[in-house]
């Protein structure tokens, strides 16, 4: 079946097909003209780009021995008994250092690491080398040296790097380091087959070369070249070369030309024909565009949905705080005033109900803590501390708590910690201690007979401490079907009216959390009516340090004598203080606005303010900086229910001294107020 043409049909799309082949030999011959300029463009950006990546990559290796070096200054010398170690982990992290040695104020050589292969350097005199100069220079300066590509003592050329050591008013001697740069520089040079580059020190050596290349061969501007100042004190520089790696580079890209001239006689000629179904195709594309302008109003209301739920979202976060700080403050006079009756002479039946009363008040407390601790994760806003513990004594200090209990219900406890040394490690303690707490509660609270068993191993990995630990019980267990939720919110095992076990179903749900957080891991294994086992597994970096404890028992603590300052506008609350601090034997004076606290600290001398954040007048944030203007030494501490992480943080910015959140126990803030009025933390 043939198809017949009529002129006015092939009359448009000839048209077309004519002025698009004119375009496109217009177009090839002014890419052919510009591929030059093009190449140019891409060799000094290119240039710019790597001649920066090189740079940082040196002077980040440098930074290594000017940390290493102020640790030791910062400590006064005591850090230098790690020298080895972090010598040795300096070598291991940056291959450009070939060696580091340690010089001494005399000159002398007296360490180096690795020792094998510069044995010949041990106890070397440098103030024979011609260095001397250089290195002397720089000593008197301060500052940190770098040598030119120079052979060594030992064999081999290398860069040397001396940085000034300054600790007891006078100079120590040098960390010094040989360097080659030549493994990080070809990791940065590994993607740029079609380059290559050159680079030289201050005497015109090449110490650097990729892909064998030779400036002379180009042409001007397809070579880029760059200047570095590595010594600003001797003026010593780096010369950095960048071009082709091929000579005649211009004839691929001719090749891509004609490619590109091919294909644009073929684009021609197709769009040409499609030109000819353009009529035909004028009505699916007016269907298209009534389904773009649905789209985009359906993308318009799924955007008013997102903003509605971020409102939502902050909404939820505003009632939970606000819910929080009005929950605390009457909560902070109920446990405060439990306390005060704790310490008062009572008979038997009184203290029972006392004890009672305190148990209810502390779990609405922990319940309240729970709900924070959720938010504060699912929004994003939870930190972190870095605190330096030791986890197998923690978790021993953990167990002693609940000894008590587990004794009083008639159950066993087995503990078997496979913890060859006191090892101490970096991380949030409280945490850690969080997470602990919660499963062996989970597990007191659901056994009724035989016993609880934890085993705790820890071992030593790539300078971090890898902890396996596993709290099993022989209590109700968890039935197969509930085995799966039992990580979610607000689920509990015993669900229902009858329930027999208390709680609010949010331990498990918060300690999955942190767990994930802390990037480890929980298990699950139970058997229905025979008991459960939770194993998790947390990894935490080494420290270099032992954190000592040396907080005195609250008993033995004497703060009588001193004079604190109450400010805060509920009475009741300040009965609350006022009592504590009367058994604590402290004078305390009362205000109940920022603007008189201002005026007494202005009248008076006081050793410590307790000053709550929100009342009238003038708020807690406002009367710190009052009183900051004209007092910088007065010991301030915010003392609230409002338990946001904006609030705390403001309060440290405004010059206050710490922040504590009501309620607090009897204990904590004794402990505080010795830290602050004895010992004299700040």
């Amino acid at each position: 079946m043939s198809t017949k043409f009529s002129k006015k049909q092939l009359v448009f799309p000839t048209i077309v097909f004519v002025t698009l082949m004119s375009v496109v030999l217009m177009l090839s011959n002014l890419s052919l003209k510009g591929h030059k300029e093009v190449l140019k463009k891409e060799i000094e950006i290119n240039g710019r780009l790597r001649f920066q990546e090189f740079l940082s990559s040196g002077q980040n290796n440098v930074v290594a021995l000017e940390n290493l070096k102020e640790r030791i200054e910062m400590t006064h010398g005591k850090y230098f008994e790690y020298w080895e170690e972090d010598a040795r982990l300096i070598l291991k992290q940056n291959p450009s250092f070939k060696f580091v040695q340690w010089i001494d104020s005399s000159m002398i050589i007296k360490k180096v690491m690795p020792l094998e292969g510069n044995e010949a350097v041990i106890d070397l005199d440098i103030s024979n080398l011609n260095r001397k100069e250089e290195w002397m220079h720089h000593i008197r300066d301060s500052s940190t040296n770098i040598t030119s590509w120079m052979p060594l003592t030992q064999g081999g050329v290398s860069f040397l790097v001396d940085v000034p050591v300054f600790f007891g008013d006078r100079f120590q001697g040098t960390i010094t380091a040989g360097m080659d740069f030549s493994v990080p520089f070809n990791d940065l040079a590994s993607e740029m087959k079609h380059y290559a580059i050159e680079m030289m020190d201050d005497k015109g050596t090449i110490f650097y070369r990729f892909n064998q290349p030779d400036p002379s061969s180009f042409p001007a501007g397809l070579v880029f070249q760059d200047t570095y100042e590595v010594d600003e004190l001797d003026g010593q520089s780096w010369t950095f070369f960048l071009m082709p790696k091929e000579v005649d580079i211009l004839r691929e890209r001719r090749k891509e030309v004609y490619s590109d001239l091919v294909f644009g006689i073929l684009l021609s000629l197709l769009t040409s024909s499609l030109i000819y179904f353009y009529r035909s195709s004028r009505n699916e594309n007016e269907r298209y565009k009534d389904l773009n302008l649905k789209l985009s109003d359906a993308n318009d209301r799924l955007r008013e949905e997102r903003i509605r739920a971020e409102k939502a979202s902050k909404a939820k976060t505003e009632f939970v705080s606000n819910m929080s700080h009005e929950i605390r403050t009457p909560l902070n006079a109920i446990i405060g005033f439990i306390e005060v009756l704790k310490a008062a002479k009572l008979d038997r039946e009184l203290m029972e109900c006392l004890s009672l009363m305190d148990l209810s008040s502390k779990k609405l407390l922990l319940l309240i803590n729970d709900i924070l601790e959720i938010d504060k994760i699912e929004s994003g806003q939870i930190d972190f501390r870095n605190d330096v513990f030791s986890p197998a004594k923690e978790i021993v200090n953990i167990i002693s708590i609940y000894r008590p209990s587990m004794e009083a219900k008639g159950l066993r406890l087995d503990i078997n910690l496979r913890a060859r040394e006191k090892y101490y490690v970096v991380g949030d303690m409280g945490k850690y201690g969080q997470i602990l707490t919660n499963l062996i509660r989970n597990a007191l609270k659901f056994t009724e007979r035989g016993g609880v068993g934890i085993d705790y191993t820890e071992e030593v990995t790539d300078h971090s401490l890898h902890l396996q630990i596993s709290i099993r019980d022989s209590g109700i267990g968890i039935p197969g079907t509930k085995l799966k939720t039992i990580f979610e919110r607000f689920t509990q095992i015993d669900s229902g009216i009858s329930k027999r076990h208390e709680g609010s179903g949010l331990g498990l749900y918060i300690t999955y959390l942190l767990i994930e957080l802390m990037e480890g891991q929980i298990e699950v294994k139970s058997v229905e009516n025979e008991g459960t086992e939770f194993l998790i597994t947390l990894k935490f970096p080494l420290s270099e340090v032992i954190e000592k404890n040396n907080q005195p028992d609250p008993d033995t603590i004497d703060l009588s004598g001193y004079k604190v300052l109450i400010v805060d506008d509920n009475k009741i609350n300040v009965m609350v203080l006022k009592k504590t601090m009367d058994n604590f034997g402290i004078d305390s004076y009362w205000v109940g606005d920022g603007r008189q606290a201002v005026e007494a600290v202005a009248a008076n001398d006081y050793d410590l303010i307790f000053m709550d954040i929100h009342m009238p007048e003038m708020d807690g944030f406002e009367a710190t900086r009052e009183i900051r203007k004209t007092n910088k030494e007065i010991i301030i501490i915010g003392f609230s229910a409002d338990v946001t992480k904006e609030t705390i943080q403001d309060a440290k910015d405004v010059g206050m001294n710490d922040y504590l959140t009501k309620p607090i126990s009897f204990d904590k803030l004794k402990q505080n107020l010795f830290n602050y009025l004895v010992v004299g933390f700040s």
